[in-house]
């Protein structure tokens, strides 16, 4: 991970508006539309929360539809595409970044949002469950469950200590993403192999 781009600043504070991010391509098999649906029973309890969707796709239009059928369409933010000082303000400024993509190689974004000292909560599922340490580091839902989603935005957005709890564990977990720690595991595993 690059810890020169993706870092922590003190100096930058969380939005005014409770804000929920999506950052990403906009793609049909990101399931960016579980967001927007989880977004009608988030804004019973946090009326003032936004979610931000950051970047640029084929489905973007269909999210836009989408929101304005639930009527959310005003609490949704669509950017396009951003550049990486944009995307890292994004992150740095959002009280929670989603991940709701039934599966990913890794959750390389998780993990940048946890540096830049963001909460992550995304989709239970192969890959992402491996950047997440779900109630220690940001927490996880099963795919597609808007109402689980929901309801995991709303304890973040709701409980300030549980989310600056979550945010210090998530900072500290993604310190460890460097090339001198993955040289050293793996220089670990050549180890025990050439020993049997």
């Amino acid at each position: 991970m690059d810890h020169d781009t993706y870092r922590f600043d003190p100096a930058v504070g969380k939005f005014d508006r409770p804000t929920i991010l999506y950052l990403g391509r906009i793609k049909r098999y990101k399931s960016v539309d579980v967001v927007i649906r989880a977004l009608p029973s988030v804004l019973e309890k946090v009326p003032d929360a936004q979610l931000a969707i950051v970047g640029s796709g084929d489905t973007l239009d269909e999210l836009k539809i989408l929101a304005g059928q639930l009527g959310v369409g005003a609490n949704v933010v669509f950017t396009g595409f951003v550049s990486t000082v944009e995307k890292v303000d994004w992150m740095r400024r959002s009280h929670v970044i989603v991940n709701p993509s039934p599966k990913e190689g890794w959750g390389l974004t998780n993990i940048e949002a946890n540096a830049c000292g963001t909460v992550a909560v995304a989709t239970d599922a192969d890959g992402l469950r491996d950047s997440v340490r779900d109630g220690e580091t940001g927490l996880l839902f099963p795919y597609g469950d808007h109402e689980a989603l929901a309801d995991h935005l709303v304890r973040i957005l709701t409980n300030s200590g549980f989310r600056e709890k979550l945010a210090r564990a998530a900072l500290e977990w993604a310190q460890s993403f460097t090339w001198d720690e993955a040289a050293r595991k793996t220089m670990e595993i050549v180890d025990r192999i050439t020993r049997k």
